[in-house]
């Protein structure tokens, strides 16, 4: 049977176990010479492969950054003047020079006289936390922008869908198939991959709803840059209500005709060519209705589709900026 140690080893064993694996730097400031002792954890979060030499307040301070430095270090006066514990996070820049987050907490210790003698305490790294923090702040306040971004687009779309439809269940069959197609766009979105928010995917995505389009239509991609949600959203409207209206009177009517979809870019604007042939003749252009007015409300700011009536076949340029 092995030999077993006294509680009071396993314990102080148990402890330096707990504060190597979870990162936690310990520290005594001694009030009177300024000098601190610590374990190696402490060195290591400000930036050091080993324990210094000397360890000092002023030292410390050096390392917090200029902006949060007063406010730390009043803190710490507080404290001692108050006899009350000193909780703080602030940031540093290391020995690396990179700047991180802290936690960092200590406590006052009395002598036999009552007086503030030195603060014990612990500090650990936070900054990963920091960075997850910042990051929850940003995805929600993106959710809501896309939100209020989606709110308006179907308020649009009721308000256009109702001066369109001859009676209740078009509008209703109509709004239904356009809520869809924004779906299908918000499901991109949250996916989280970069490529989905490609133009090409967004057509590809629409594309799949209609089934027996696939093979009539052609996408050639010479370039293009990822889109942000409002354009995104915008452009799966627009290419809903070309593949709507191809379907009906244009060139996926028929088995003969087909659609070349070209996408190019030039810096940070997309351009989409959408072009039919093999489809009826388009005899003219006709008056504004209901699909185009819808393809020229999608899209907003400087992003623009036009529409040309060729007689070989409807094209429509829709030009984006990716933000």
């Amino acid at each position: 049977m092995p030999d077993l140690k006294p509680f009071d080893e396993q314990s102080a064993d148990h402890l330096r176990l707990v504060l190597r694996t979870g990162q936690i730097g310990i520290w005594e400031l001694d009030l009177h010479s300024g000098a601190a002792v610590r374990n190696e954890v402490h060195d290591e979060i400000f930036g050091y492969s080993g324990s210094l030499d000397r360890w000092d307040y002023d030292l410390f301070l050096d390392h917090v950054v200029e902006a949060d430095r007063g406010r730390v270090d009043q803190l710490q006066k507080s404290a001692i003047a108050e006899n009350r514990d000193w909780n703080f996070e602030c940031r540093i820049t290391t020995a690396g020079g990179q700047e991180r987050w802290i936690q960092a907490a200590g406590r006052p210790v009395q002598d036999q006289d009552g007086k503030t003698v030195k603060l014990i305490g612990n500090v650990i790294d936070v900054t990963e936390n920091k960075r997850s923090e910042a990051m929850l702040r940003l995805l929600t306040n993106e959710l809501n922008h896309r939100v209020r971004n989606m709110l308006g687009m179907i308020q649009s779309m009721v308000r256009l869908s109702a001066k369109g439809a001859a009676d209740l269940p078009s509008f209703a069959k109509a709004l239904e198939r356009r809520v869809a197609a924004l779906a299908r766009t918000h499901q991109l979105l949250v996916e989280g991959a970069t490529e989905t928010m490609l133009p090409s995917k967004i057509l590809k995505a629409e594309l799949s709803a209609f089934d027996g389009t696939t093979s009539q239509v052609r996408i050639s991609v010479v370039d293009e840059i990822r889109l942000g949600a409002t354009p995104a959203q915008g452009l799966a409207l627009v290419l809903h209500e070309l593949l709507t209206n191809a379907l009906k009177y244009g060139a996926l009517s028929n088995e003969s005709g087909r659609v070349d979809v070209t996408i190019d870019r030039e810096a940070d604007v997309v351009e989409l060519i959408w072009k039919e042939s093999g489809g009826p003749p388009v005899e003219e252009a006709p008056e504004p209705g209901f699909g185009s007015t819808l393809i020229s409300k999608s899209l907003s700011g400087d992003d623009a589709a036009d529409l040309l009536f060729r007689r070989e076949g409807v094209e429509c340029r829709i030009r984006l900026h990716a933000g």
